[in-house]
């Protein structure tokens, strides 16, 4: 049998200096040759396995995600053995189970198997991460803690998946929600969602079933859970009530509450939202850092717009409105133009519903309206602590945008937000609310309308052979797309970008505002004096390679 190092050499992948120092290290350090090799990046884990694979005589699957898995196997293995042992069952015929391990040299593992399941054991070879992915896919997230809580709380289980609810279920309900194993189950949901750079969690409960979703880049992703976690539904749901500090027992009501917690060494700030449904209660958490830093250019911001952007926002006084729907990126935004007004001789206040970051340097009040603590009656308290930049979180009422708009004319810079479709549209929202269109054209320097792009993963984007099709804007422009890979969890897509349609407002809109023009109308004037609308800008991004021409169609209404 030939030595790993001599494989390594036949391959070309090492030389035989490399081979010698690292066999002069392993004699001093004890450490395995091969995974000293690793660490010292002289080889990778795949090639390293592989090497590994061919000396034992073993097959080598390096996509093991792509291969087809027998269900007789999954289901000859308790999720409790796969974790444990960490490997993945592959097929299982004639009493032999062909199971995928990472490392092959720990033969007492299939030992033990053997012993344990009664069947002959055949092993392949595979990456650590494709088997621990692969057991994600087929036995779905945190399957051994689902196993391991149903086989100790096999009573209280059942009772989860009654609808009806009993006052003296409470304390145990509580001692469930508390127990090591609940708790573990909540932390790998959030910790797979941290490390998918997920946004956004859904837990959703149905007739017979419980659905968790991820929303990355924009997008829902279904994510594999065991089916018997629907008889932990409510343990889950408490567990996260009991972390938000929210009302256990309340199951009728809708809920907020909000939980800073450590995971992977980060702390991450988490939005909790509940609402009761037909067979459940449904929550969504949003996780947020604890701190944002952004500046405009990490926003996609660049060139022209950017020197418009920050020309708008380093005026004395006036408001500028970011517009969009929910989920835009308007609130980053807005504290990235704060950011880079926040000098030590600039007063900045925000009123916001959530506050969503924590700014530095920065005072940032809450609105509360339960107890009377609203947009509009905080901003005439905030006027007396002599601010020069406010931030009015939103804009949804007419006492509110009356506000705002009066104290922009009393030499205050004003940011806030409203939910319009494009930046023209901004102008009829306001004057609909019930503000005199000369308050609108005196008062205000800009419209912002943005929204959120994907951006291609740069690991896999590959330029486009066939552009039949195409919009006319890209014709003569090499145009990219992304056929999926590891790094982008086979999505194409990694990261988001903003593009953005900014209309400022000069002195030929002013008169079209006061006339009390219509949106089309001011559109049209802004289009030939300059503006860039969303689908162009989208389109500047698809020229750039950033973005896909299907993204921008998928973003932005034409």
């Amino acid at each position: 049998m030939l030595r790993l190092g001599e494989i390594l050499i036949r391959k070309g992948i090492i030389t035989s200096e490399q081979l010698q120092t690292a066999l002069t290290e392993s004699k001093k350090t004890g450490e395995f040759v091969g995974k000293l090799l690793v660490r010292n990046k002289l080889i990778t884990e795949e090639q390293f396995l592989e090497a590994v694979a061919e000396q034992l005589d073993l097959k080598f699957l390096p996509n093991l995600k792509d291969e087809n898995i027998s269900p007789q196997a999954i289901k000859a293995v308790p999720a409790k053995l796969i974790w444990h042992y960490k490997f993945m069952p592959i097929d299982l015929k004639n009493k032999v189970l062909t199971i995928a391990v990472s490392d092959p040299m720990a033969v007492w593992a299939a030992e033990d198997l053997k012993l344990q399941l009664g069947f002959d054991i055949e092993r392949v070879v595979a990456p650590e991460k494709e088997i621990s992915d692969t057991i994600r896919k087929y036995y779905g997230l945190g399957a051994e803690t689902v196993e391991e809580i149903l086989k100790e709380k096999k009573k209280e289980a059942k009772k989860e998946e009654a609808v009806a609810f009993h006052p003296a279920e409470v304390e145990d309900l509580e001692k469930t929600a508390e127990s090591a194993s609940v708790i573990r189950l909540v932390n790998q949901i959030l910790s797979e969602a941290i490390a998918s750079r997920t946004t956004d969690i859904h837990i959703e409960p149905y007739r017979d079933s419980v659905r968790i979703r991820y929303r990355i880049d924009g997008v829902l992703y279904d994510i594999s859970v065991p089916e018997e976690i629907r008889y932990l539904h409510h343990a889950i749901v408490s567990r996260i009530k009991i972390l938000s500090n929210l009302d256990v027992v309340e199951k009728r009501l809708p809920q907020d509450g909000r939980a800073i917690v450590k995971i992977q060494n980060r702390q991450v700030d988490l939005r909790v939202s509940i609402i009761p449904s037909l067979y459940g209660e449904n929550v969504v958490i949003r996780i947020l850092p604890m701190h944002l830093l952004l500046k405009l250019e990490d926003l996609g911001i660049g060139g022209k717009d950017l020197e418009t952007m920050v020309d708008i926002i380093s005026k004395p006084h006036g408001i500028i409105f970011l517009t969009g729907p929910t989920g835009s990126g308007k609130t980053t935004t807005l504290y990235a133009c704060l950011t880079r007004l926040n000098k030590e001789s600039v007063k900045i206040i925000t009123i916001e519903d959530p506050i969503e970051y924590e700014l530095e340097g920065i005072t940032q009040i809450q609105v509360k309206p339960e107890i009377g603590l609203t947009f509009a009656s905080v901003l005439r308290s905030v006027l007396r602590h002599d601010p020069d930049v406010m931030m009015v979180g939103e804009v949804r009422d007419l006492e509110t945008a009356e506000l705002a708009i009066r104290t922009s004319l009393t030499g205050h810079l004003i940011f806030s937000t409203l939910h319009t479709n494009d930046a023209p549209s901004g102008v009829t929202r306001l004057v609909d609310i019930g503000i005199e269109p000369y308050l609108v054209a005196s008062s205000v320097n800009a419209f912002i309308s943005q929204r959120l792009v994907r951006m291609l993963c740069p690991n896999c984007k590959q330029e486009r052979k066939d552009t039949t099709g195409l919009p006319e804007i890209l014709r003569g422009n090499k145009i990219y797309s992304s056929k999926g890979c590891k790094e982008c969890g086979f999505v194409g897509y990694k990261g988001r970008v903003a593009i953005y349609e900014i209309l400022i407002i000069n002195d030929q809109l002013r008169q079209l505002i006061i006339n009390r023009a219509s949106a089309v109308d001011i559109r049209n004037k802004a289009k030939e004096i300059g503006l860039k609308t969303l689908y162009e800008a989208g389109m500047e991004k698809v020229k750039q390679g950033i973005t896909a021409p299907e993204e921008v169609m998928r973003a932005v209404e034409i």
